[in-house]
């Protein structure tokens, strides 16, 4: 393709059969590209004939593929076309086409580029009515984009339209909006631009003064003489004008030459125009009349070369001014001219206007279509959404059913658990008044008899009459009673009333061993001996066993695990509890919705805990962790 297209576009000498390639080759996306790329090279060498033929074959090629995106360029670039050849009414239409293209393509922003064409055509027009609506249409689009130069040039237009309606308030204030999008680009040869304008709305207003200071803070602008020379000139041009304005004794003949010099040098028909209609008026005001005069025909006469008709209007209304002689004929030709361009623009408008009706016509058509497919697929779906009701309905009943027994299954767990710990906390109460009653004994009753036995037989230890020996009898009796004592209290020691059977890890351990077999998974579980559980609150281990039940459910229902492990550790007065497995996880995003992860993460928060919970392929992890003094 790419060698195709270089040979074709370098005029080789077998561009004909080149040609015939191209043409041959299938009809596809990339041909319909080289096509494009062939229209567009034409469209840069100002090859007016080889441009229109291949750009209507992309044309026709894009809209064959339904290709929106080439076909708008395609009228883009013919609309540029017709611009360059002042067929206005013809750019106008390409334009919008393009616009329309681009915005069913979902470009946005191309197709608010396009809306900014047309507003400038529009104003060029003296629509501008329409010019400041498409405008705001263009910005409204462009400015959640942050696309600071497109911002520049429809402030830019605003500006310049409400300057040509003589509103300068509003003039002002849109040129002061584009200055902002021109610093946003840091582009100082804009922000010239800009103060430019800005000095010709005071120039226009009368204000010279101030249009002074603005066209001489846009000359500060570093090498703008080199950067934009016609800028340059017309900053000259226009600061030596207001200076004249402000004080017509001053002499700025010099500064007025020197731009008329630069414009006439880069070949600037247009400046060298006013250039001249303002030496004009300068050696009028001087009382040079003749100069006046030599000046404004030649202002009027590059004009008619140029067909440049609003300089040229302007240099006929100025020299009917001041060649008296000749003023009627001036002021006629004038009238002719000005009703006459008054018409083509009337008539420009009425095309304007006619495209927008034919295009808003052809985009009502489409919606009614749209919004009669939209009836069809809005019935559609409304049949679908009953059957999807009732199916919903009924899923849902029976889900709700389900919750239902599954939330009086773990209630009465629960009652279940707190029994037991209410047992359990009865059975330790009795055993500390055991251990009490015991321990009184001990102290009150066994260690008095032996403090009294071993304090006599200690007297009589150096004794050796018959009555001393009388003495250790009965004490050596006493200490055989005591014995007796020491042995029932052991015996007691040994019911089992005070059994442990029942303390939470136990009853832990006997719920997890139930649902390792339930579950048909490999469960393994480590406790962290230093944790003094009959320390911790009976609050704290109902969460905690409930919130295993929970998860341990989840993992049977669900998860497909064939391994899980939960531990408990403390870590810096912290009970850290872990909860893992290895199934086949979920998707945290939609699930955590769900009552029972609900239910554990506010089982968590009631005993001021927090936990974290990750899941993915590789099975689910839960940590919680809660503060223990």
């Amino acid at each position: 393709m790419a060698i195709l297209k270089n040979e074709f576009l370098e005029g080789n000498s077998n561009t004909d059969s080149v040609k015939s390639l191209i043409i041959d080759l299938p009809e596809d996306s990339l041909k319909n590209a080289l096509v494009y790329d062939i229209s567009y090279h034409f469209y840069r060498q100002n090859d007016s004939l080889a441009f229109r033929h291949w750009n209507e074959k992309t044309m026709k090629l894009s809209k064959k593929l339904s290709d929106s995106l080439r076909m708008a360029e395609a009228h883009w670039d013919l609309a540029s076309f017709f611009v360059d050849y002042e067929i206005i009414d013809s750019a106008y239409f390409h334009y919008n086409k393009a616009s329309i293209l681009y915005s069913k393509a979902g470009d946005d922003f191309y197709s608010a580029r396009m809306l900014l064409n047309l507003a400038i055509l529009q104003k060029n027009v003296k629509d501008y009515t329409g010019s400041e609506t498409t405008t705001a249409r263009a910005i409204r689009i462009i400015k959640p984009l942050q696309e600071h130069r497109q911002l520049y040039i429809g402030y830019n237009n605003l500006g310049i339209l409400f300057n040509q309606l003589a509103e300068y308030d509003k003039a002002l204030e849109y040129h002061r909006r584009a200055m902002e999008s021109a610093r946003e680009l840091h582009d100082p040869v804009l922000e010239a631009n800009t103060l430019n304008n800005i000095g010709v709305v005071y120039e226009n207003d009368g204000e010279y003064n101030k249009a002074i200071v603005n066209y001489e803070k846009a000359l500060l602008v570093d090498s703008l003489f080199q950067k934009q020379p016609s800028i340059y000139a017309m900053l000259q041009d226009n600061l030596a004008y207001s200076r004249m304005k402000a004080n017509p004794k001053l002499n700025v003949e010099s500064q007025l030459m020197r731009s008329l010099h630069i414009r006439d040098s880069i070949q600037h028909s247009g400046g060298v125009v006013i250039n001249k209609l303002h030496l004009s008026e300068y050696h009028l005001g001087k009382g040079d009349t003749l100069k006046a005069v030599n000046f404004a025909s030649e202002a009027k006469n590059l004009a008619e070369e140029t067909m440049n008709y609003r300089d040229l209007l302007a240099s006929m209304l100025l020299l009917s001014k001041i060649d008296l002689k000749n003023s009627n004929n001036y002021l006629n030709d004038y009238v002719t001219i000005s009703d006459s361009l008054q018409r083509e623009e009337r008539a420009i408008r009425n095309k304007f206007a006619r495209i927008r009706f034919e295009t808003d016509e052809f985009i009502a058509r489409n919606e009614n279509l749209s919004r009669e497919m939209n009836y069809i697929y809005m019935g559609s779906a409304a049949v679908l959404g009953v059957i999807l009701l009732v199916f919903v309905n009924v899923y849902q009943r029976n889900r709700n059913k389900q919750l239902k027994l599954e939330q009086d299954q773990q209630h009465s767990n629960e009652e279940i658990y707190n029994l037991l710990l209410v047992q359990q906390n009865k059975l330790e109460e009795g055993r500390h008044r055991e251990k009490n009653r015991i321990s009184k004994e001990l102290h009150d009753g066994i260690l008095g008899k032996l403090f009294g036995v071993r304090f006599m037989l200690e007297s009589l230890h150096d004794k050796t009459d018959k009555e001393s020996l009388e003495s250790r009898k009965k004490y050596i009796q006493d200490l055989r009673s005591i014995e007796e004592e020491v042995r029932n209290v052991s015996h007691d020691l040994q019911s089992d009333f005070f059994s442990h059977k029942e303390s939470f890890l136990e009853i832990l351990a006997e719920y997890l061993a139930n649902q390792e077999k339930a579950g048909n998974f490999e469960l393994h579980f480590q406790n962290d001996e230093f944790i003094e559980w009959e320390q911790l609150s009976s609050k704290l281990k109902i969460n905690l066993f409930r919130i295993i039940q929970e998860a341990v459910n989840n993992i049977s229902k669900y998860a497909g695990a064939t391994k899980v492990t939960i531990s408990f550790r403390e870590v810096r007065d912290n009970l850290e509890m872990l909860i893992q497995d290895n199934g086949t996880g979920f998707d945290t995003s939609k699930t955590m919705k769900g009552i029972g992860l609900r239910n554990m993460k506010s089982r968590v928060k009631s005993i001021h805990g927090t936990w974290k919970l990750s899941s993915g392929d590789g099975g689910t992890k839960i940590v919680v962790k809660v503060p223990v003094k």
